[in-house]
C-alpha cells in the first residue's frame, strides 16, 4: 500500500542523516546522500517496491561507510573485507556491490596489498617463502599474485640470506645452551619461520660460521 512522505527531518545527533515520516509516523532513517539520490521530498508517494529500493540503497551506503572505517586501520584483502562485512550482517548482494566499488576506487588492490604485507612482514618478522606463501593464501590472494610477490620480495635478499641473519641473532640467544640442544632449537625456529629443510640443514652444517 503506497505511503506518503509527510516529514523529512534532519537528525540532531547527525546532520548527515534524516528521519523520514510516512503518513505522519516515523518510517526510517536515511543518509542525506540517499535522500538526494532518490530526490525525496515532502508529499512524495512511495510504493512498497520503492521503499524497498530506498532501504537497499541505505544498507549499501552503511556497508560502504563501514568498509571505509575498516580500511582506515589498515589495508585489507578482498577476502578480509568480505569476511568483515559478512560478520557485520550484510548480505552477499550488498557486499558484492561494495567490494566492486572499492576496487574501482583502488581502495582494494590485491597486488598492492600482497606487496605491502610481505614487505612489512620482512621488516617486523622475517620469514621464509613457505610461511609467507601460506599467510598470503589464507588472506585470499591468488597464486599468481603470490608468486610475483615472493619473486619481488626475495629479489634483493634471497631466503638463504634472510635465514642466516635470523640464525646469527638466534645463536646469540642460545650461547649458554648445549650445542646439540641449541642446533635442535635453531632448526625448529627456522622451520617455524617457513624456511625449507635444505636451507635449515645448510645453516646447521655451518654452525661455527654463524659467529662471523
Amino acid at each position: 500500500m503506497p505511503k506518503t512522505i509527510t516529514q523529512i527531518i534532519f537528525q540532531k545527533r547527525n546532520k548527515n542523516r534524516c528521519s523520514i515520516y510516512l503518513d505522519e509516523e516515523f518510517g526510517f532513517g536515511l543518509h542525506l546522500d540517499v535522500v538526494l539520490k532518490f530526490g525525496l521530498k515532502k508529499g512524495d508517494i512511495l510504493t512498497d517496491e520503492q521503499i524497498e529500493e530506498i532501504l537497499f540503497a541505505e544498507d549499501k551506503k552503511k556497508a560502504f561507510e563501514r568498509a571505509l572505517r575498516i580500511l582506515s586501520y589498515r589495508d585489507r584483502s578482498e577476502k578480509e573485507m568480505r569476511t568483515k562485512l559478512s560478520k557485520a550482517g550484510y548480505d552477499e548482494k550488498i557486499i558484492n556491490l561494495v567490494v566492486k566499488e572499492l576496487k574501482r576506487l583502488q581502495l582494494i588492490d590485491e597486488e598492492k596489498f600482497a606487496r605491502n604485507y610481505a614487505k612489512t612482514k620482512m621488516v617486523t618478522r622475517p620469514a621464509g617463502e613457505f610461511l609467507l606463501k601460506r599467510e598470503l593464501k589464507h588472506k585470499g590472494i591468488s597464486d599468481e599474485i603470490i608468486e610475483e610477490t615472493l619473486k619481488e620480495i626475495y629479489q634483493e635478499k634471497d631466503q638463504s640470506q634472510v635465514a642466516v641473519e635470523l640464525a646469527k641473532k638466534k645463536k646469540l640467544q642460545l650461547k649458554n645452551v648445549d650445542v646439540k640442544k641449541a642446533k635442535k632449537r635453531m632448526s625448529d625456529f627456522l622451520m617455524r619461520r617457513g624456511f625449507n629443510w635444505e636451507i635449515v640443514s645448510e645453516i646447521i652444517e655451518q654452525w661455527d660460521n654463524l659467529d662471523d
